[in-house]
């Protein structure tokens, strides 16, 4: 049984290819959309390059020359010239490669099509090694003269460029984006031409979509195509290219997951009042909701998290309904009325400072929220491997130190769907051996996976006090610092807002009813 393949089950045979499921006729024919294991399609992908290129290269050899220019000649230099439609904009540095063309000469000629004056060419395939060459000081370059049409030329370089260097990413959007919308390609003749998969072919497409100085801009940075791909999921063009100047800092993951939220709120907000009217819920102020004159029913709703399949309310909910709707944070709440007592008068300002004290404990409710999912995509991406061994084990050191004084467990229903399956209540030892035999398969997976459960970061553990109708104060809390220490060591970055929280620094701490 291969628990690493999505497609185990409806195969039904014993598995011979664990790890190498490509050699696999069912696996290799059937893997596709969400039934695909990640390593094996990267070798897919890398195959269908690899054979591209030959492909291509059998074709650059099949050129037909003129008859008197058949074969390499030697052009002076100063002869030519870069193709203003080039798609590599950024030659790198061409130190190294000028420093071997002056120890062994250019080994790989040049591709030219003449120009309309009398003996000179422009460069379709050699543009580095032409600028390296000039850095070297030659004088003349091995030539192949070539005849194209002008879109030839254009698609011949992109192509070039797609199968032997490693475009930037804004260059690979470029790319693609004119081979669709100036050749007619469709993403499946991109994908055929360039080896890259249909999927990657859509997503560096949508990526075209974004403001090109910016995108040329952040394309500098360290930046994951993964973070590319996580702005696609943003709709509004706009919005996108807000977030996207914040893509390769430590404030990126935390913009984009304030715009998904915010996205989701204005498309889950109709349907939620659809819901409210159906419901024939009636809505109060929120001075109102703080007055004692209502009660509240359940947990705040997050708007952006509602599925319109969940009721908003219990069916059993008979009692006239009462709400209030926050918009902006999205977030609701439901109210009934508070059977009549003798009734207590309140001061105005205390339900004020009540108020406020909510409002305040709901925006670090909602940040810390934000800060965990942070935590929580960094952790689900680790693997333990020699390099960062050390680091895993100190954070396991850590946390062992931090459980002498704070009672946790692992969660293990969380480790369970990382290892691929449901964790069975009813037969809870059998998850357990599954569990651990899923441990031991796939070590450089789990591990990292059982030291993150290990800390219990389930949104519980804060940097500020618990009691609800006390302002939010700072404190320290050594499990989330000793979380914060072990992921920062393995490359986390904290957002600014996290070090605020951390340190005590953010403005939610500020109790502005006693700095007026």
């Amino acid at each position: 049984k291969n628990k690493r393949c999505p497609l185990q089950a409806e195969c039904g045979r014993k598995c011979e290819f664990v790890k190498i499921e490509l050699k696999c006729d069912y696996y290799r024919n059937n893997g596709i959309g969400d039934f695909t294991i990640a390593d094996q399609e990267e070798l897919r992908e890398l195959e269908a390059r690899l054979a591209e290129e030959d492909r291509y290269m059998k074709e650059l050899e099949e050129f037909e020359l003129d008859e008197d220019k058949n074969g390499i000649v030697f052009i002076p230099i100063e002869n030519l010239c870069s193709h203003p439609d080039n798609p590599r904009k950024e030659l790198g540095d061409l130190t190294e490669l000028a420093d071997s063309i002056k120890a062994k000469g250019v080994l790989q000629n040049l591709t030219v099509v003449p120009r309309d004056e009398p003996d000179t060419y422009t460069v379709i395939i050699g543009h580095r090694r032409t600028a390296a060459a000039k850095l070297a000081g030659l004088t003349e370059l091995p030539c192949i003269i070539t005849e194209m049409t002008p879109a030839e030329q254009v698609q011949t370089m992109l192509l070039e460029n797609m199968q032997r260097v490693d475009l930037t990413p804004y260059e690979q959007a470029v790319a693609f984006h004119q081979l669709k919308f100036d050749f007619g390609d469709s993403i499946n003749d991109i994908a055929k031409k360039t080896g890259f998969s249909s999927e990657t072919v859509k997503k560096r497409l949508k990526m075209a979509e974004l403001d090109h100085n910016k995108l040329k801009e952040v394309s500098v940075r360290q930046i994951s195509l993964a973070d590319f791909d996580k702005l696609s999921k943003i709709e509004d063009i706009n919005i996108r290219n807000e977030v996207l100047a914040d893509i390769g800092t430590a404030n990126f993951n935390q913009r984009y997951q304030s715009a998904l939220k915010k996205q989701n709120i204005a498309k889950n907000l109709p349907l939620i009042k659809s819901a409210l009217r159906t419901l024939k819920a009636k809505k109060i102020k929120d001075s109102e909701a703080w007055g004692g004159k209502y009660t509240r029913i359940g947990d705040y709703i997050y708007i952006d998290k509602w599925d319109e399949l969940t009721p908003l309310v219990p069916e059993k909910e008979k009692r006239e309904l009462f709400y209030t709707l926050d918009e902006t944070y999205g977030s609701l709440r439901f109210y009934v009325l508070t059977p009549k007592a003798k009734p207590v008068k309140r001061p105005q300002s205390e339900i004020d400072r009540e108020k406020y004290i909510a409002q305040t404990r709901q925006k670090l409710d909602e940040l810390s929220e934000i800060c965990r999912k942070l935590r929580a995509d960094f952790a689900d991406n680790l693997r333990f491997d020699r390099k960062n061994a050390m680091l895993m084990l100190f954070g396991a050191t850590d946390i062992m130190t931090v459980s002498l004084f704070k009672y946790m467990s692992a969660r293990y229903t969380d480790l369970c769907k990382k290892a691929g399956f449901e964790y069975d209540y009813g037969h809870a030892e059998e998850s357990r051996k599954e569990l651990f035999e899923a441990i031991e398969e796939s070590p450089q997976r789990m591990i990292p996976a059982v030291i993150y459960n290990a800390y219990c970061d389930d949104g519980t553990e804060k940097y500020y006090t618990g009691y609800t109708k006390e302002f939010p104060k700072h404190t320290e809390n050594r499990l989330l610092d000793a979380l914060y220490k072990w992921l920062t060591s393995l490359g986390y970055e904290m957002s600014d807002d996290e070090k605020a929280l951390q340190n005590g620094t953010h403005e939610l701490f500020t109790d502005k009813d006693k700095t007026r």
